[in-house]
């Protein structure tokens, strides 16, 4: 299944990271989102959404750019990182996903290493993810819902 990943990752690399570990050894194409405005998706069987999280949302970017993209017949998903994953920050970018002619077929997320703001003055928190464990998650999210 061809599948296009549109990505903003911190300057961590929390979510481009998770990303390479999905995209390995499938047919997975990572676009940052500047290519994704020039990038023709009518080729593309499913098409992730993915971002580190700002503000407890998706980057403002993604959000519009799920919003413009013709999602129609589409396999479509989210993939996030964030500091403390205790909430489903993906559930604005998933409205606007699932009130499209498409089939959502969930969303990825696990933590990610975090200095914003007072975290910074800590040393950050979650340290040490993603992990081995958080990218064996990912690579069972991909192979289980895009096969």
């Amino acid at each position: 299944m061809k599948t296009a990943i549109i990505y903003v990752s911190s300057h961590h690399g929390n979510t481009k990271k998770v990303l390479d570990v999905m995209a390995y050894s499938n047919d997975i194409d990572l676009l940052k989102i500047s290519e994704a405005k020039k990038t023709d998706f009518s080729v593309y069987d499913a098409i992730g959404f993915a971002s580190g999280i700002y503000f407890h949302k998706f980057h403002k970017g993604i959000e519009k750019l799920a919003s413009e993209i013709d999602l129609t017949g589409k396999k479509v998903f989210t993939v996030y990182t964030c500091g403390i994953n205790y909430i489903n920050y993906a559930r604005g970018i998933q409205k606007t996903i699932r009130s499209q002619d498409c089939e959502f077929i969930g969303g990825f997320s696990c933590r990610g290493y975090d200095t914003y703001g007072f975290f910074e003055k800590i040393g950050g928190i979650a340290k040490n993810h993603p992990n081995e464990k958080d990218f064996r998650k990912a690579r069972e999210f991909i192979k289980n819902n895009l096969r």
